[in-house]
């Protein structure tokens, strides 16, 4: 058995912050529209998760 690979956890407090954001922002639930505060929260999120992934190395025979 494989252990399970860790989460990120800065991933996971950009994730919850930008459903947070776009469950009460109008424009993020409207399609079409532009939030500038919605798409910055989405760039920390895939930020930080890209840093997650490079700083997490498994050898070939963990994975």
């Amino acid at each position: 058995m494989t252990a399970a690979r860790p989460t990120a956890p800065c991933a996971e407090e950009a994730w919850c912050a930008a459903i947070l954001h776009a469950a009460g922002c109008l424009a993020c639930r409207t399609s079409g529209a532009v939030c500038e505060r919605g798409e910055a929260l989405l760039a920390a999120y895939a930020e930080a998760v890209q840093q997650g992934r490079s700083s997490f190395w498994c050898p070939p025979w963990n994975c």
